[in-house]
């Protein structure tokens, strides 16, 4: 049995929440629910639930200051946010699940399917996933890539490009490693905006810190520091010239 704990400073929040997991989730126990930030941090001071649906902003703080003040986590987080951008920013980086409100039931059920899966597979011990995002709060210059194997977190400033394949991105390194990631490059497109990255072709993302030369063409192509010849879309070339100069 899965024990739950929810926190969430609106009623109508955690009455969806518990419906939610009494109509579409099995092996659920809720064993507490909370509405700010001081009384979730009592509650978990006391409880030792498996996973923990947290709220971002409530009345009294966010939930990120919930996390800081429990140092020794052993749960998994599912956070609920109404899409604060930086939150979600923040949250991505670190691979870490969530669910945006209104709450969709599909979205929810995969949420908490995927930490069950995570929770068969090995006993329970503090959320790296959760150490790297508030540490990363101020400055994103790690991020979490979900691999078959768990979650793998790299320096964002290490990537040298990141090539679609099909509903995967494989990642290539600055030390010749290549990690293939089961999430598609549109996220990463959308992720990696304000890091110098730029998105050359429908199959390339790259990090223009790494571009060795430019080829002229009709969109051209660039040679990457890892040696790959990179296709430039026509749409993009003026784009990427910009960013080299």
């Amino acid at each position: 049995m899965v024990k739950v704990v929810i926190i969430d400073d609106e009623n109508s929040g955690r009455n969806v929440i518990r419906q939610y997991l009494s109509l579409y989730c099995d092996d659920i126990e809720i064993i507490g629910e909370a509405d700010s930030v001081k009384s979730g941090v009592e509650l978990l001071s006391k409880e030792s639930p498996d996973i923990v649906f947290l709220d971002i902003q409530m009345q009294d703080g966010t939930g990120f200051n919930l996390l800081e003040a429990l140092p020794q986590r052993t749960f998994k987080v599912i956070f609920v946010t109404s899409f604060d951008q930086y939150a979600l920013k923040a949250i991505k980086f670190s691979a870490s699940d969530y669910i945006l409100k209104p709450v969709d039931p599909d979205e929810f059920v995969e949420a908490v399917q995927n930490v069950q899966a995570e929770l068969a597979k090995q006993t329970p011990t503090k959320d790296e996933r959760i150490d790297e995002l508030l540490t990363n709060m101020n400055n994103f210059t790690k991020v979490g890539l979900p691999t078959n194997n768990g979650i793998q977190f790299v320096k964002v400033d290490d990537i040298v490009r990141c090539e679609a394949d099909g509903p995967y991105t494989q990642f290539f390194m600055n030390n010749g490693e290549k990690i293939m990631v089961s999430k598609n490059l549109k996220i990463y497109e959308e992720l990696f905006v304000d890091n110098k990255f730029l998105r050359v072709h429908k199959s390339h993302l790259i990090n223009t810190s790494y571009i060795d030369k430019y080829i002229n063409g009709d969109g051209g192509s660039v040679i990457m520091a890892d040696g790959s010849n990179v296709e430039v879309s026509r749409r993009k070339k003026d784009e990427l010239l910009s960013m080299m100069i």
